[in-house]
Parts: structure tokens; C-alpha cells; sequence
């Protein structure tokens, strides 16, 4: 089944109701999908529980861009339920992201390291089928709610309510009104030039939303959106996405030191090799991401400044 990236079927003059319609069950549906998937066959490829992560961020995003579509009580459920979901098999993927990554990281290739690599592989897999346990726990409670609300959530759409003013009558003009928003946000947390791992992680949540966006209005503008605008956001969440997994991996063999030296000390000395090649390994690529992002980052600045010089010699010619 493909993962729901872009929906095919969205106009500009479409009403927002209709667009909300076709989204919610588009996306919804891949939730659908992969729930059974990631509870019931994890191991048999681990993308299970990655498509049904990446699912639910989408659900959300569209519930997120709908919401004045969708009544209150409905959207907060829905809300709390894919939360739940999500958060279960971002753990469980973000072990098995740990354990993938193992066997590659070239610390682990000399044999006074192997202990380290041993130790660790057996302790990320405990904490994986824990991780597990959690999801399936998680689906069993939600699931079959869920169910409902995915069936319940597209025909009980309705169009948006005036609080003041009117609101957006079509799919283009909630794509404006959105669309600018977020990229006006982005832009700003870029510019504003972030350096902190919990600012990189910050712009790269702002990166997704973004992207999720587009995959949503990609239709309602010219391809330089989905042909340009897009990648650029692609790339800097996949290098954000990179500096995280480092900073979130380095925690986990912090705390798994401090663990190993008060439980077994006399053991400790066995795999402190490894866990000291590996700690330098992750530190490494901390500075070479930050190097890669700041590359992206003057890119995408140019790239918005032409933008606006190209719309503003468009508005003064028209």
C-alpha cells in the first residue's frame, strides 16, 4: 500500500468541506493499514511500525489543517487517540532505529569493542520487545475506537463556522491562508539560526508540519511548491533527523553506563571500550551535522529570497 504522501483528486476551488473529506480518508485509511501491521508482524519488516508512526503524524496534521471542519468533541478524541498511538510506536521505532544503526558504526569493528557490541544489541532488543508489549497495549485499548472514528471522522465534516469573520470558502484560500503561515514560521526559526540540540530538534517538528502541509495544498500552487519547496524541507528534517538520533543515542548509553557501573562495576571494564568508541563516534557526527545544516540553512535563505523578489516583479508587471 503506498504511504499517502500526496492526494491525488485536490483543486483549488474545491470547497473546504469536500477537500477535508477526501484528506481525512486518505489519511486515516494508511492508519488503518499498519496498525495490525506494526502490532501483529513488527519483525517481519520493521518499516511496519516506521509507516505507522509517519501515519498518524500525517492523520494528525490533516485533523490539524481540518479542524474547523470537524466538531470539537470528535476532534479531540481523535486528537487523544492518534497521540496515543503515536508516541507507542515512535518507542518502538526508535529502538529499532538504535539496533539497525549497531552493526554499521565502524567503533564496533575492532575486537576489543565486541563485548560493547554484544551487550548492547541484547539490551536494545530487551528494550524493543518491551517497546512492543507497550504498542500492542496501546492498539488494544485505542484500536477499536479508532476504527469508528476513522469511519466517523469524514462523513461527520461540515463547513467551517464564522467566529467573526468569513472563513475559507475553498481549498485555495485555506491553502493560503495556512500555507503562509507556515512557511512565514519556518523561515523565522531558521533565520533565527539554531544551534542547541533542543533548538535543531524544535525547527525539525516545524520541518515536518511544513512538509505535511504541502503534501496537503501542493495542488492549490504552481510545481515550484512540490518540485522545490518540498525537497528543501525533505532534506533539512532527514539532517535534523540525523543530529537527533546521535544526541537521543549518546543519552541512552549515558544512562546505560551509569547503570552498568552501579550494578555490575566488575564487569564494567569488558565494554567500557566499546562504549567509549561508540560515545566518540556519535559526538563526531554531531559537528559534521550542524555543518550540513548550516550549508542547507544559507541555501534555503537564497532560495526564499528569490521567492519574494520573484512575486514582487510579478505584482509591480501585473
Amino acid at each position: 500500500m503506498a504511504e499517502g504522501k500526496w492526494i491525488e483528486g485536490l483543486t483549488a476551488n474545491m470547497s473546504v468541506a469536500t477537500a477535508a473529506q477526501r484528506v481525512l480518508s486518505a489519511r486515516l485509511s494508511v492508519v488503518d493499514h499498519y496498525l495490525p501491521l506494526a502490532c501483529d508482524k513488527p519483525y517481519d519488516d520493521v518499516e511496519h511500525v516506521h509507516q505507522l508512526r509517519v501515519a498518524t503524524r500525517r492523520a494528525n496534521a490533516a485533523l490539524r489543517v481540518f479542524a474547523a471542519t470537524i466538531p470539537p468533541k470528535l476532534y479531540k478524541e481523535a486528537k487523544q487517540t492518534l497521540r496515543a498511538l503515536r508516541r507507542a510506536a515512535g518507542e518502538a521505532r526508535d529502538w529499532d532505529v538504535f539496533l539497525l544503526a549497531l552493526p554499521t558504526i565502524s567503533a564496533f569493528r575492532a575486537p576489543r569493542t565486541k563485548p560493547a557490541l554484544d551487550f548492547l544489541i541484547g539490551y536494545a532488543c530487551g528494550q524493543r520487545a518491551a517497546a512492543q508489549e507497550r504498542l500492542t497495549t496501546a492498539a488494544t485499548e485505542v484500536g477499536p475506537r479508532w476504527a469508528e472514528l476513522a469511519r466517523e471522522l469524514p462523513e461527520r465534516v461540515r463547513a467551517a463556522t464564522d467566529h467573526g469573520s468569513p472563513p475559507p470558502a475553498t481549498l485555495g484560500e485555506l491553502a493560503t491562508q495556512q500555507l503562509a503561515e507556515r512557511m512565514r514560521t519556518f523561515t523565522a526559526d531558521v533565520e533565527a539560526h539554531p544551534k542547541t540540540p533542543p533548538e535543531l530538534h524544535a525547527l525539525r517538528i516545524a520541518a515536518k508540519r511544513l512538509r505535511y502541509a504541502i503534501e496537503i495544498f501542493a495542488d492549490c500552487f504552481p510545481p515550484l511548491l512540490r518540485d522545490t519547496i518540498y525537497p528543501a524541507v525533505e532534506t533539512v528534517q532527514e539532517l535534523l533527523g540525523g543530529i537527533q538520533d546521535a544526541v537521543v543515542a549518546l543519552e541512552r548509553l549515558r544512562q546505560v553506563r551509569g547503570m552498568l557501573q552501579a550494578i555490575l562495576p566488575a564487569q564494567w571494564h569488558r565494554v567500557r571500550p566499546g562504549f567509549d568508541a561508540l560515545s566518540a563516534a556519535l559526538r563526531a557526527r554531531l559537528p559534521a551535522g550542524k555543518k550540513a545544516f548550516n550549508s542547507w540553512r544559507k541555501d534555503w535563505l537564497t532560495t526564499i529570497r528569490d521567492l519574494k523578489l520573484a512575486v514582487a516583479a510579478a505584482l509591480t508587471t501585473a
